[in-house]
C-alpha cells in the first residue's frame, strides 16, 4: 500500500519548514545573506542540520526561498496600495513612501535585498524584484496619464528609472557602516520621494504624512 501523508504529518512538516525559513530570515535581518550558515539556521529553528537538508538542498536554495518570500511580501504591499481608488499622484506618493520607509525601518534586511553582493541565483531574484517594482510604478503612471492627471511620458522608461533610483539612493544610507539614518531617517525618505515625483512630472506635496504613519498602515 502506498504511503499516504496524514494531515497531522503534513502540518508538522509545514511547521518545520516555516521555522526554518523564519530562522534564516532572522539571520539575514541580523547580518545579511552572508550570515546564513546551515548549522546556525538549524540551531535557531530547533532542528538537526541533517533535517534541514531534507527541506532545502543547500544554503543557496534556502537563501533563494527567503529572498523570494520576503520580496513577494513587500511587492504585495506596494501592489495593494497601487490598486487603490485614490488619484494616481496620491497612490504614487504612498507607494514611494512605503517602499523607502519600510526599507529604512528594516535597514539590514533591506540592504541584503537591495544591495548585498549575491550569487547568480539570488541576483536573478533581485532582477525580477526590480522589474516587478517597475511594473507597479508603470501601472500608476499609465492611470495618471490616461485620466489627464499626469504629463505624457514614456511610461516604461520612467517606471524603470523610478524603480532603479530608490535602491540606488538607499544603498549608502542602508549600509551597515553608515550612520546617516541614525538622526533623521524621514529626511532620507522625503528626498527620495521628492526626486521620484519630479521624475514623473509631479510636484512634491506641500504636506506629506510622516513616514512613520505610512509604515504603520502598510
Amino acid at each position: 500500500m502506498a504511503y499516504r501523508q496524514t494531515d497531522k504529518v503534513a502540518a508538522r512538516l509545514a511547521d518545520t519548514r516555516r521555522s526554518i525559513l523564519d530562522a534564516a530570515r532572522g539571520l539575514v535581518a541580523e547580518g545579511g545573506f552572508a550570515a546564513v550558515q546551515m548549522s546556525e539556521v538549524a540551531k535557531k529553528a530547533g532542528v538537526a542540520t541533517g533535517t534541514l537538508y531534507r527541506y532545502f538542498s543547500s544554503k543557496e536554495a534556502l537563501c533563494r526561498h527567503v529572498f523570494r518570500e520576503v520580496s513577494a511580501r513587500e511587492m504585495g504591499k506596494l501592489a495593494e496600495i497601487a490598486s487603490g481608488d485614490e488619484a494616481a499622484s496620491e497612490r504614487l506618493v504612498k507607494v514611494l513612501e512605503t517602499f523607502a520607509g519600510r526599507a529604512v525601518q528594516g535597514r539590514r534586511l533591506a540592504y541584503a535585498l537591495l544591495a548585498e553582493p549575491l550569487d547568480v541565483n539570488l541576483a536573478e531574484e533581485r532582477s525580477f524584484f526590480r522589474r516587478t517594482h517597475a511594473e507597479i510604478f508603470a501601472g500608476i503612471l499609465e492611470d495618471g496619464i490616461e485620466n489627464g492627471e499626469l504629463p505624457k511620458t514614456d511610461v516604461r522608461i520612467a517606471a524603470a528609472c523610478i524603480a532603479g533610483a530608490i535602491p540606488t539612493a538607499l544603498i549608502g544610507p542602508l549600509a551597515p557602516e553608515s550612520h546617516e539614518l541614525d538622526s533623521n531617517p524621514d529626511r532620507v525618505v522625503a528626498e527620495i520621494v521628492k526626486f521620484c515625483l519630479a521624475g514623473a512630472g509631479i510636484a512634491a506635496p506641500q504636506t506629506q504624512q510622516k513616514t512613520t504613519e505610512r509604515r504603520k498602515t502598510a
